[in-house]
């Protein structure tokens, strides 16, 4: 009797592990068909290749905190070599060093089970690498340096004006300007994808219900005032070197965040539809006026705190 029970509890374990294998395959083979779908979806529709990107690191991260980060090393390992063989050797280099890199910066963030604020903080801060990763590793393989390689791709889209006689000086001036601040815009870039990349897979757990805790919405952002102050005034009184120019234009676009804040702090409190906040966002897409404004908002409230916030770095 014993020795029958004790080789049926053997016989369900077996069976229980030999299932648990297959579910973990099917969750592997799951996730990494998603990056190549969302892959051939940007390149067959390239309006769809930003949200593609946003998407991206959902699957990376969610593969990670189900079976760990060495498990979705190799998917993006093996999701890189597909892309790289069936698609572009470029959108091999972006599965690695782009949404692989963020997604498990971001995953391992959240299994060392650091503060909100701190995953958000690391996967912004990977997402700003991953671009300059990004840049440098396209401009090398095309045999260029970094700024050799950017000034060459602006080149290529702006030669059928260059080429019209007058306008030749104002673009090649625009041209200089663009590419002193180049830094900052990669810098920018990597803020708003990181910040997109950090709520769109927190949402994602969220609605698994994978008890993840989410940062305070972008309504509730307040950035340490001193800081921000003291980086506007040194990079205004030396606006003439690169790096500080490029740092006020960083800056800058931290107040307007804190100011879009603002805005939204508002329009959530009128109402908590959905409706209004894309409006919101619409109209400041489409309102040349309001980003300045919001600017100025941004610093209003990062001297006297409209909203009544405190900088909340430790949540």
């Amino acid at each position: 009797m014993f020795p029958l029970e004790h080789q049926n509890n053997r016989n369900n374990d077996d069976n229980d592990r030999v299932q648990e294998v297959r579910d973990a395959r099917k969750l592997f083979l799951i996730c990494l068909a998603v990056i190549l779908g969302l892959s051939l979806l940007g390149i067959i529709f390239p309006f769809f290749s930003f949200a593609a990107a946003l998407i991206w690191p959902v699957p990376v991260v969610y593969l990670a905190l189900k079976q760990g980060l060495k498990r979705a090393a190799f998917m993006i390992a093996a999701a890189a070599l597909l892309n790289g063989i069936l698609i572009t050797p470029v959108l091999g280099l972006i599965t690695v060093a782009g949404f692989g890199f963020v997604g498990f910066v971001m995953a391992g963030a959240l299994l060392e089970n650091l503060s909100c604020f701190r995953v958000l903080f690391f996967t912004v801060l990977a997402a700003v690498a991953s671009n300059f990763l990004l840049i440098t590793g396209i401009s090398l393989g095309m045999g260029y340096g970094f700024q050799e390689g950017i000034r060459n791709a602006l080149l290529e889209n702006l030669l059928p004006l260059l080429e019209n006689g007058e306008m030749s000086v104002l673009i090649q001036l625009q041209l200089d300007l663009v590419m002193r601040l180049m830094p900052s815009l990669i810098v920018i870039s990597g803020l708003i994808s990181g910040i997109l990349n950090y709520y769109i897979v927190h949402w994602f757990l969220k609605a698994k219900n994978m008890g993840i805790k989410i940062y305070h919405t972008v309504d509730k952002w307040r950035f340490p005032a001193g800081y921000l102050t003291a980086a506007i005034v040194l990079a205004l009184l030396f606006r003439g070197q690169t790096v500080m120019l490029n740092l006020g234009v960083v800056v800058f676009f931290l107040v307007f965040l804190q100011g879009f804040g603002v805005g939204l702090f508002y329009v959530v409190r009128k109402s908590s539809s959905l409706f209004w906040r894309w409006l919101y966002v619409f109209f400041v897409i489409v309102i040349p006026l309001l980003p300045p404004l919001l600017l100025l908002l941004g610093l209003i409230d990062l001297w006297f705190d409209i909203r009544k916030l405190k900088f909340t770095g430790s949540g």
